[in-house]
């Protein structure tokens, strides 16, 4: 979703294409891809379903819309907060993967409505694979750049790794199933833990990461 497209619609129109992607997100999360209808999605955005076909073609192109956007958002907030990390500090690889964690955990991760479809970007289909590719691997290879930097004794495919485990571990987070609290007999707490959350994860994602750097045999 370019600014160009925004800019070359009338307001009325830029609105109604905001509520069929907000729409649509809510739907293809509850339904998935292949359960999702454009009728259903139409009658959630209020609006005619000619609109929909007018603005996307088709549901692949509905998809990727709504993929799209929220990868704008998620991928643009990463790396202006990876721009903020200092390489030469020496918890720098911490503060990279909290760079990677918050943004899909905060406002522009879209919480749980968002967070099957971001699951299914990681382990889903050709459709869901390519997106992930076109949206996320530029993205993925600053990341790996930056671990890169900050441990040049580690070879390439050691920060790969390390940054793949890191996605792993935000699949398994950003659902925010509170399984952990269950197994660990904790009630459900109703004040928001995402600092918390995204703390550990990055304690995690960095011995494991020193782990493999220990083990590289570069």
């Amino acid at each position: 979703m370019s600014t160009s497209q925004n800019n070359a619609e009338p307001p009325g129109r830029m609105n109604a294409r905001e509520c069929i992607l907000d729409a649509a997100e809510m739907v293809f999360s509850e339904a998935g891809f292949a359960g999702a209808s454009m009728k259903a999605i139409a009658l959630r955005a209020g609006v005619a379903q000619g609109l929909i076909h007018y603005h996307f073609q088709s549901k692949d192109g509905l998809y990727a819309a709504v993929v799209e956007r929220r990868a704008i958002w998620i991928t643009t907030t990463r790396e202006a907060l990876l721009d903020e990390v200092d390489l030469t500090r020496p918890d720098a690889v911490r503060h990279i993967f909290e760079a990677f964690f918050r943004p899909p955990l905060g406002p522009e991760g879209g919480g749980t409505v968002f967070a099957r479809i971001f699951a299914l970007l990681a382990v889903g289909d050709g459709r869901d694979q390519a997106l992930a590719e076109r949206l996320y691997d530029p993205s993925a290879r600053r990341f790996i750049d930056a671990l890169a930097t900050v441990r040049p004794d580690a070879s390439r495919e050691t920060c790969a790794w390390g940054y793949s485990m890191a996605l792993g571990l935000l699949v398994g987070a950003v659902g925010r199933s509170r399984r952990p609290e269950r197994l660990a007999g904790m009630p459900e707490r109703s004040e928001d833990d995402t600092e918390a959350l995204i703390r550990r994860l990055a304690l995690h994602a960095t011995g494991g990461f020193t782990a493999l750097c220990e083990e590289d045999p570069v």
